[in-house]
């Protein structure tokens, strides 16, 4: 198998709370997942991912890029910051989620997240996140 497909190496979560199928880039300071929305993908509301889903795949994005440089780690959201939804994707519709590292200091990140459908970007936040050795 892929390892960019491998997502047990890259994210502590398992299905079905899962919210990447794919890494297609990853480096120390920014990393770029793909997810399509199954029908069944928690997290969802009138066939729609929720803000919740959105939220929670930028945070997993996040632990592929923290994880590049050590292993599958534990973090958690400390802050978010002006998280704007323009639209909810629905079932069946690919995410392509890009997060860059904008400042770290020892184990806290700041990172600015943008979601995309094709080219139109739906959804974007900034998030401090801890992580934990």
């Amino acid at each position: 198998m892929n390892p960019m497909h491998d997502i047990d190496k890259w994210i502590p979560q398992r299905p079905p709370f899962v919210f990447i199928d794919t890494v297609v880039e990853v480096s120390e300071t920014h990393a770029v997942t793909q997810y399509t929305i199954p029908v069944d993908s928690p997290l969802q509301e009138n066939g729609q991912l929720s803000l919740a889903g959105l939220m929670e795949n930028a945070a997993q994005t996040c632990a592929v890029r923290a994880g590049f440089s050590g292993g599958n780690r534990i973090g958690f959201i400390g802050a978010v910051k002006q998280m704007v939804a323009t639209r909810f994707p629905k079932s069946g519709e690919t995410l392509t989620t890009e997060v860059r590292l904008l400042q770290e200091v020892m184990n806290i990140s700041l990172i600015e997240c943008a979601t995309k459908v094709g080219d139109e970007i739906i959804a974007t936040t900034t998030l401090k996140l801890a992580i934990v050795d």
